[in-house]
């Protein structure tokens, strides 16, 4: 039995209304995400100030803790020294889209690297 083929028109719009579906769920957790870093900020500040790392609510407990985590305030300074070093692992390993895009066209290649052509589907609303 053959498959009834869905015209393209139709797809194209069953797709834009997902996306569009998806941007207003994305907002709504993006306002959560929004009211839960505000109450975290609060809680932080509740916490310290009373001397506490540990509390317990009715549904959930809470503990502070701390990681150290790098910054980078010279990235010269920071990049010689990972040469110099041979500490590569100190940086992650993903590279920069643009800049590969860019060496790619000038020099053709790059050692250790391989171009690809990643395919997307683009979708634009209509006005109306």
């Amino acid at each position: 039995m053959a498959t009834k083929l869905v015209p393209i028109g139709t797809l194209i719009d069953d797709i834009w209304a997902q996306r569009e579906a998806k941007r207003e769920l994305e907002a709504k957790v993006k306002a959560i995400e929004d009211v839960i870093a505000s109450q975290e900020i609060l809680l932080m500040e509740r916490l310290e100030k009373e001397g506490i790392d540990k509390s317990t609510g009715k549904k959930a407990s809470v503990s502070v803790s701390e990681n150290i985590v790098a910054n980078i305030v010279d990235w010269d300074l920071f990049t010689s020294f990972v040469k110099k070093t041979g500490y590569f692992h100190l940086i992650q390993r993903r590279t920069s889209d643009l800049a590969c895009r860019e060496l790619f066209e000038k020099k053709g290649k790059i050692p250790g690297l391989e171009p690809f052509k990643k395919k997307r589907v683009n979708i634009r609303t209509l006005t109306q």
